[in-house]
Order: structure tokens, then C-alpha cells, then sequence
């Protein structure tokens, strides 16, 4: 299931991944606090760790992620404009429940864009 499709931002590449709000409930933050680690698997097999953490304020949480969001980018060589997509997919192994893909925009082909898996 997608939680989430992001065309990243010049903070997203630089600092940190901020995410959808909507997609907060598929991860589980116990009540009263205000991280949780996340794992997920890439194409290439590697389960990367993701702090997401929120804002105390929970009129407008504003969910990010931390941890190795930065590492990531730099071994997919990702750029502004290029995408993520989180997916949840149930227990892939070792506790791990989600896969994250990384795409580069390629052309644009008869009105849509057309995008390769990095």
C-alpha cells in the first residue's frame, strides 16, 4: 500500500524528508511521544533506518524524517525533482514493514512523465 509520492525539495535533499501528515497513522507512534524508528528495505536490498519524528504541537504535527534520510539520498545520488515512494508491506523481514523507492525523472512522453527506479 502507498503511503506516500514525493518530488523531493532543496530541504528534502539537504536535511531531512518532511512527509504527508495524512500518512502518520501507518507508523505507530506511541502515545505520548513524539518519534519512532522506521526500517525499510530499497531496491537493492539495504533496510535504511528513518527517525520520524514530529513537532510536541500536535495541532500541526509537520512529521519528518531523520536518521539515514541523508545517506540515502547521497548512495541514490538524488537531486530536487527526483521522487521517493513509501510503501507499506507488511512484514518483509526482520521486523521490517516498509520499502522506500527512489526515482529519477527521465522525459516526458505524450503528456506524462516518464520516471526509472534508482
Amino acid at each position: 500500500m502507498k503511503l506516500f509520492s514525493k518530488e523531493l525539495s532543496s530541504t528534502d535533499i539537504n536535511h531531512r524528508l518532511a512527509i504527508p501528515t495524512a500518512s502518520l497513522e501507518a507508523f505507530e507512534i506511541p502515545p505520548g511521544e513524539h518519534s519512532v524508528d522506521v526500517f525499510a528495505l530499497d531496491a537493492d536490498g539495504n533496510v535504511w533506518y528513518f527517525l520520524l519524528s514530529t513537532r510536541t504541537n500536535e495541532t500541526h504535527p509537520k512529521p519528518v524524517f531523520y536518521g539515514d534520510w541523508r545517506q540515502f539520498v547521497q548512495n541514490k545520488s538524488l537531486r530536487v525533482g527526483d521522487k521517493v515512494i513509501f510503501e507499506m508491506k507488511g512484514d518483509l523481514g526482520d521486523g521490517v514493514r516498509f520499502r522506500i523507492r527512489a526515482q529519477k525523472y527521465v522525459f516526458r512522453l505524450l503528456g506524462a512523465n516518464i520516471w526509472v527506479d534508482v
